[in-house]
């Protein structure tokens, strides 16, 4: 059983259950040779604290250890109390040709030794492999993916998932293979691409993959051994990795580090802070394949952590464009993001905590920026005015910022004003909005990352209704405006800031809703901005401070729910859950009957009957995809129950 515990994207921390205990997520699972463990692993448990290993079935049912595995389980014989899961061979065929090892065999096998996680003979499809027979590969794969669900008994099993670089094979297996029983779905047939730091085909391997894959099931990467994997591979939703590169790596006298692989007798000082190396010199470790061992498991599980921590930060983004740096080909996978944000962005959260920090260029990029444009190109509407008036990018807010001179011009012209901001055009009564204030760039940004912004301002402008726009360009630009547009302008911000963010977040016509009939705003003495909005005496919305969004109250909900037709917005519950969810208990994915394609983890959303009666107003924690697959875990946070009698429609 495996369940979310913090995510950030499609990446996620998460509690795998096995019968030797639980695993957190991301885990790696170093590789252990039978014949030859360099570091015992009792040690990896007690010095390491890894929590699950992996070895070869294949190599313990063929050599001498057979009989003894068999007698004792595979626990007992590698001395490892924890979690540990078994491969079948299919790496080996991939290396050395044919194995002489059915599906059905290893899996027996694995089965008798114990195994917590065994794993199915797959069939590795090589990146040169044409489609044909790549397709073929994949039909076998499906073929002894059914034969394995249907023997695994108490196993749990893994299955691969394969179709070389093939994004159409590589799906179709993923979907297949998730219908099954499976535990963990795996990612195989990829060594071939790391060892020739392929990672741009990389990323389309596991995008294709992630796309078909039931996403309840943690994802296993073969092979991903090097922490400099690790960020990349986590922000596309791989849960685990298995390592035997600390060894390999040390036989070659090499060391590893998050940012590349060096070898020890070149160095002068490893300059790492890992126990090895703090207790020996470099001379030492370069001469010892057991220290050289240890240093890369230290770096390798350390890279894990870093990992973890920024799931939990939400700052993966900034450690992946962060460590796309330290090589040519992992920037080549990063621009390459892009082309899948809209698989990406269904899993990004409506806002993060902190601010968005500029990395590079790549960083406009990002699929949460790429949603602010869609969204301010299908939901924004423009205020009428004659013109437009265009800001230069500067401090945030905006608004503080610009205070005095939006003040002359619209006394003077009757002009809208925005901004041409670094992550797009920002309408000044948006400016408040996550990331668009809570955002950090230098002071001179690359020229890249001012072409595409160029990009992005002419976009939406070109469909904005405005007959002429002015870049800002001192008072000079008054007198242009006051020429073009006379006659000046009132304008209520607060008000305009209020209808402007409803619509970017609930969608277009959501203002025209929410703030039918008398409007009140309470607006903070101390930021003056708005906090509450009150509608016909109803407290409707609240603003968030952290992020510019609002928090839906019952009163919103009702009128929401009126405005718009099912499934928009709604996430609709089990009937035998509904009394929970009046009295303000949560919402858990399993009682989920059906939500919008649209809700985003993040989002303010109506929890409703099938009948489409209002029983709660929640925050998202999944998207739709994810609440239909998961057993286990919170769908929606319930903000406020709503009792039988206040969800009748409104008159």
């Amino acid at each position: 059983m495996f369940e979310v515990l913090e995510r950030d994207g499609l990446a996620r921390i998460g509690a795998l259950d096995t019968p030797h205990g639980r695993v957190t997520t991301p885990a790696l699972l170093p590789v252990v040779n039978p014949g030859r463990p360099i570091v015992p692993p009792v040690e990896l448990a007690d010095r390491f604290h890894a929590e699950i290993l992996i070895t070869n079935a294949y190599i313990l049912g063929k050599g001498a250890h057979r009989e003894e595995v068999m007698r004792r389980g595979v626990h007992d014989f590698l001395g490892f109390q924890r979690a540990v899961m078994t491969d079948s061979g299919a790496f080996q065929a991939h290396v050395y040709g044919d194995v002489a090892v059915s599906n059905v065999e290893v899996l027996e096998f694995q089965k008798a030794i114990g195994s917590d996680l065994g794993t199915m003979l797959d069939v590795f499809s090589e990146p040169e492999h044409d489609h044909d027979r790549a397709s073929a590969d994949v039909d076998e794969t499906i073929r002894r993916a059914k034969e394995a669900d249907a023997i695994r008994g108490d196993l749990g099993l893994v299955g691969a998932v394969q179709g070389g670089l093939h994004a159409d094979l590589r799906e179709r297996c993923a979907r297949e293979v998730s219908t099954l029983g499976i535990a963990v779905a795996a990612i195989g047939g990829v060594v071939p691409l790391m060892e020739a730091y392929r990672f741009r085909d990389l990323v389309r391997v596991i995008v294709a993959s992630k796309r078909g894959m039931d996403p309840s099931k943690p994802v296993h990467l073969f092979g991903a051994g090097h922490p400099m994997l690790f960020p990349l591979a986590v922000l596309l939703g791989c849960d685990m990795f298995d390592s035997a590169s600390y060894a390999k790596y040390a036989r070659d006298g090499r060391m590893l580090f998050p940012d590349g692989t060096r070898r020890a007798a070149e160095l002068r000082d490893s300059g790492c802070v890992c126990p090895t190396c703090a207790s020996h010199g470099i001379d030492e470790l370069s001469r010892d394949e057991r220290l050289l061992a240890e240093h890369n498991l230290h770096v390798c599980f350390a890279a894990v952590r870093e990992v973890r921590r920024a799931i939990a930060a939400g700052e993966l983004w900034e450690l992946v464009e962060r460590r796309a740096r330290d090589h040519p080909a992992l920037l080549d996978a990063l621009r390459d993001l892009r082309a899948h944000n809209d698989f990406l962005e269904a899993s990004e959260p409506l806002s993060r905590r902190g601010a968005l920090y500029y990395v590079g260029p790549e960083t406009a990029h990002r699929p949460v920026l790429h949603r602010y444009r869609s969204r301010l190109l299908a939901r924004y509407s423009s205020p009428p005015a004659k013109g437009l008036l265009v800001l230069p990018e500067g401090d945030r807010p905006y608004a503080h910022r610009y205070r005095g001179t939006v003040a002359r011009v619209t006394a003077a012209a009757d002009v809208h004003v925005v901004v041409k901001s670094l992550w797009g055009p920002v309408p000044l009564e948006l400016d408040h909005v996550w990331p668009l204030s809570q955002s950090l760039i230098p002071d001179r940004v690359d020229v890249e990352a001012l072409e595409a912004a160029e990009v992005f301002f002419r976009e939406w402008a070109a469909g904005a209704g405005y007959a002429f726009g002015v870049l800002w360009e001192g008072p000079g630009t008054l007198e242009d405006l006051a020429r073009r547009a006379p006659g000046g302008r009132s304008v209520d911000w607060n008000l305009l800031r209020v209808r402007a963010t409803a619509d970017l977040q609930f969608g277009r016509g959501a203002a025209d809703a929410l703030l039918r009939g008398q409007v009140s705003l309470v607006v903070s003495k101390n930021t003056k901005k708005v906090r509450n909005v009150i509608v016909g005496g109803e407290h409707v919305l609240s603003l968030r401070a952290e992020d510019g969004y609002f928090t839906l109250k019952a009163a919103g909900a009702r009128r929401l729910r009126e405005a718009f037709a099912p499934p928009r917005l709604r996430v609709v519950v089990d009937p035998d859950a509904i009394p929970f969810h009046r009295e303000g208990k949560n919402v858990f994915a399993k009682f989920v009957r059906d939500a919008d394609p649209d809700i985003r983890p993040g989002d303010e959303v109506l929890v409703v009957s099938p009948e489409d009666d209002l029983c709660a107003v929640a925050r998202s924690a999944m998207n739709r995809r994810e609440m239909l697959a998961f057993t286990r875990g919170v769908a929606a946070f319930v903000r406020e129950g709503v009792p039988p009698a206040t969800s009748a429609p409104l008159r």
